[in-house]
C-alpha cells in the first residue's frame, strides 16, 4: 500500500474523544512550517480559551484545506471559485458529538451549525481545515436574542493597527461611562473587534440600532479618527466602526 505523501492519519485522544487528523504532514503555513497537526495539537492547547469563546454559539467555519498557500483565496459571494471557503451547515458524516442549532437568515433560508461544546468539537473542525471559527454573537438555546454586543474597528486605508487601538481607548472610556465591559481581540491584520456582553432580551434589530448610536457617538466625539460613512470613498483616513457584526 503507497504511504500517503502528508503522512498516514493520526488518532489524538481530546479529552476522552478519539479525533482522527487526515493528512497530518500537510504543510498549512509554508514560511513557518506549520503543518497540519501542529495546527491541531496547537488548538488542542488553546483549546479552554477556545470553547469558552465559542461555546453553544451557531458557528461558521471558515476552512482552508490545502493551508495558506502564496496565492489562496477564499471563494467569493458571487461565486467565484477560490481556494478556502466558508461552511455554514453541519459537514456530513460529523461525529455524534457534534451538537448543532438551526439558525434563519434573513433571506430565509435556515443552516443547521455546529455548536461548539468541548475540545474535541474544536479539534475535529481543524482537522477539517478550519483555520478561523466565526460565531454567532447568540447561544444555541435562543438564536433570537444577540447575548453580545459587537464593535468592529475596520482601518481604512492610510490607518493601521495604531489607529485602530486608539478607536479602541475611546470606545473603553465611553463603554466605561454607560457602566459596560468590552472584551477586545484582533481581527484581520489591522483591526480590533469588541465584545459587550448583553442580557439577550433584545432582538437583532434593536441590538444593531444600539450599535450604530454607539459608533455615531465615537464618531462625534472623534470625527477626525472615526467614521460610520457606509460608502467607502467616503469614508478618507480613519477607522470605520462595522455596525453589520451585529
Amino acid at each position: 500500500m503507497a504511504v500517503s505523501r502528508y503522512g498516514e492519519p493520526l488518532e489524538l485522544d481530546v479529552s476522552g474523544r478519539a479525533v482522527r487528523v487526515s493528512s497530518p504532514e500537510r504543510v498549512y503555513f509554508p514560511e513557518a512550517g506549520v503543518t497540519k497537526i501542529d495546527l491541531v495539537r496547537y488548538y488542542i492547547a488553546v483549546a479552554d480559551g477556545a470553547v469558552r469563546a465559542l461555546r453553544q454559539r451557531p458557528t461558521t467555519l471558515e476552512r482552508w484545506p490545502n493551508g495558506v498557500v502564496e496565492g489562496a483565496q477564499l471563494t467569493q459571494r458571487d461565486g467565484t471559485p477560490g481556494d478556502a471557503f466558508y461552511q455554514k451547515r453541519v459537514p456530513r458524516n460529523a461525529p455524534d458529538y457534534v451538537q448543532t442549532t438551526r439558525i434563519t437568515f434573513p433571506s430565509g433560508r435556515t443552516a443547521d451549525e455546529i455548536c461548539v461544546t468541548e475540545a474535541a468539537v474544536v479539534a475535529w473542525a481543524v482537522n477539517l481545515g478550519t483555520i478561523t471559527f466565526h460565531p454567532w454573537p447568540v447561544r444555541g438555546s435562543d438564536v433570537d436574542h444577540p447575548d453580545e454586543l459587537r464593535i468592529d474597528l475596520d482601518p481604512q486605508t492610510g490607518t493601521g493597527f495604531a489607529e485602530a487601538v486608539a478607536v479602541a481607548g475611546e470606545a473603553r472610556a465611553l463603554l466605561g461611562e454607560l457602566g459596560w465591559i468590552g472584551w477586545p481581540k484582533t481581527s484581520g491584520g489591522r483591526g480590533l473587534h469588541i465584545y459587550v456582553r448583553i442580557e439577550p432580551r433584545w432582538t437583532f434589530t434593536q441590538v444593531r440600532h444600539a450599535a450604530i448610536a454607539f459608533a455615531r457617538e465615537l464618531e462625534r466625539r472623534r470625527p477626525d479618527l472615526v467614521t460610520t460613512s457606509w460608502w467607502k470613498e467616503e469614508r478618507g483616513a480613519k477607522v470605520f466602526i462595522d455596525y453589520n457584526q451585529n
